[in-house]
């Protein structure tokens, strides 16, 4: 509805259309990388991702014609990491070609997305951390061997990968935060509360509202054991009592071997946390994008013959490396249309 204080035509500076000079990483802005998310629009390079934000979401009242856009560079991480070209720009693209049976909030959809894209970041950051202070170590140990004292007798400096345990805690807390965000996308493609943090929960949501043999449930069920596996190490952790999360740093074994760092909850296997690390990340990529597809492919319209395509590895723009779209059968298409006629 036009302002009643001001004429319909005029036009203040801030309705002026805006502008960002990006400034910071390498090479121009990634192609067809622009993504709405709310309150902000963030917009990426290879390496970086920049957050913008318009005068009408600075000042809603618009109180000041002068309100400017406001950009920042928000992270070191931008269109090349698979975090944020499968979750969330991948994400981003189907959502905007599908064509739905009943009404879908796309906007909200793109929310979860990219809270669980945050969240992944952090991980993905932890995870290359972690291994790099790990491999520096082993390598350095593989060159010179173990560090003794004047006399011989104790091992020292014995190195220790640095800030293990916060790292550790980092790590977990977005795991479990990207669980829980994925978690909540089927509440916005059927009947269901929004209120399942774990799939081992929501595989009997799921099964109520889509049905056992449905692929989103048969999904869910089949990697419910992987998720627990991570929400356990972080449940154990915060709230430790029988059982807890043990993280153990390099450690010299009775053999005289180096044992690398190993995580698990007591009473369980010990497992090297830099491999788990960049596993888990890769992981929760793959659960959040299959989750998305699973539902959109359960809510396009059936008298449009979608199809999901996966990219060839030849094919893959290393700058926006996305794996899947959504696109239309075209042969199906006219092979309907002709029997229609």
């Amino acid at each position: 509805m036009p302002d009643s204080r001001r004429p319909v035509n005029s036009r203040l500076p801030r309705d002026a259309a805006g502008s960002l000079d990006s400034h910071g990483g390498t090479g121009g802005i990634t192609a067809n990388s622009m993504c709405s998310c709310g309150e902000f629009l963030e917009v990426y390079k290879e390496g970086v991702t920049f957050r913008v934000r318009c005068p009408e979401s600075i000042d809603p009242g618009r109180t000041n014609p002068n309100a400017p856009f406001v950009a920042a560079v928000a992270d070191s991480v931008g269109s090349s990491s698979p975090v944020v070209a499968r979750v969330l720009l991948q994400g981003r693209d189907i959502l905007e070609m599908a064509v739905f049976e009943r009404q879908v909030d796309k906007a909200a959809v793109v929310q979860l997305l990219h809270a669980s894209k945050e969240s992944l970041v952090v991980c993905e950051k932890v995870a290359k951390r972690v291994a790099s202070h790990v491999d520096s170590i082993i390598n350095e140990i593989r060159a010179h061997g173990l560090k003794r004292d004047s006399r011989g007798r104790t091992v020292y400096p014995f190195p220790q990968a640095p800030e293990l345990e916060a790292n550790t805690t980092a790590f977990l807390v977005n795991a479990k935060r990207a669980i829980q965000s994925i978690c909540r996308l089927p509440s916005l493609f059927l009947s269901v509360e929004p209120k399942d943090t774990n799939f081992d929960a929501l595989v009997k949501t799921l099964s109520k509202a889509a049905g056992t043999s449905s692929p989103v449930t048969k999904f869910v069920r089949s990697n419910a054991a992987a998720v627990r596996y991570l929400i356990d190490l972080r449940n154990f952790q915060e709230h430790p009592g029988a059982k807890r999360t043990i993280v153990d740093n390099f450690a010299v074994m009775p053999d005289g071997s180096v044992a690398v760092p190993m995580w698990y909850v007591s009473g369980e296997t010990p497992r090297p946390i830099r491999d788990e690390m960049l596993a888990a990340v890769g992981f929760l990529v793959q659960i959040a994008e299959a989750m998305l597809i699973h539902l959109v492919m359960g809510a396009v319209s059936k008298q449009i013959p979608f199809v999901m395509e996966e990219i060839d590895d030849t094919h893959v723009n290393p700058k926006t490396p996305i794996r899947y779209r959504l696109s239309i059968d075209i042969k199906r298409l006219r092979a309907d249309a002709q029997a229609s006629n």
